[in-house]
């Protein structure tokens, strides 16, 4: 015998797009994530050039 399942409001809109909202911002997190994990292993930022002069 079948069971037929009947949901109040059928509002899965909303958890579809707050879904879609979240796996966004762990996708843009993981990329910006792994730019700053790529920078750090290369060495960072480069060294600050520091010019001296001796007088004359």
């Amino acid at each position: 015998m079948a069971v037929i399942i009947n949901k109040d409001g059928g509002g899965s809109g909303g958890s579809t797009f707050l879904g879609l909202i979240l796996g966004a911002v762990l996708v843009v997190a993981g990329v910006v994530g792994f730019f700053m994990w790529d920078n750090y292993k290369s060495g960072g930022a480069p060294k600050a050039v520091v010019i001296t002069s001796q007088p004359r």
